[in-house]
């Protein structure tokens, strides 16, 4: 189980620094981009860029990044689900073929076996090896 958690804690440290990273270029694209006329409109409620400060920036700023990470995440965890279903696909279709290459050689197989069991050296009769 060490493992697993080992794995997690570097998980967790990648996302810590990804979140960081994003952080970065958003505040440091925030002070060099010329946002005098940046304005967004939600709900037709308009917000000017430029009139954010104190907390409503920070928080501005906290939920692009979490919208990142997520979209990250989801992004990573959807190609994470199509690469486990590929997996799994391509193992059923190798468990159906080698079925049925066994129903089809079973009788070959077996008269292989019989030709071969036939055509060993008998041992001599009680001789046994003996079981060290």
């Amino acid at each position: 189980m060490r493992s697993g958690s080992r794995w997690l804690g570097v998980l967790a440290a990648i996302v810590l620094l990804v979140a960081i990273a994003i952080g970065a270029a958003i505040a440091a694209v925030w002070t060099a981009l010329p946002l005098d006329h940046a304005t967004l409109v939600i709900d037709g409620e308009t917000v000017a860029l430029p009139d954010l400060a104190g907390w409503p920036a920070a928080l501005a700023l906290v939920l692009a990044v979490l919208a990142v990470l997520l979209a990250a995440v989801f992004t990573v965890g959807g190609v994470a689900i199509a690469i486990v279903a590929a997996m799994l696909g391509v193992a059923v279709a190798a468990v159906a073929v080698v079925v049925t290459l066994l129903l089809f050689t079973w009788p070959l197989l077996l008269i292989g076996w019989l030709v071969w069991r036939s055509a060993r050296r008998p041992s001599a009769v009680g001789a046994r090896p003996e079981l060290a």
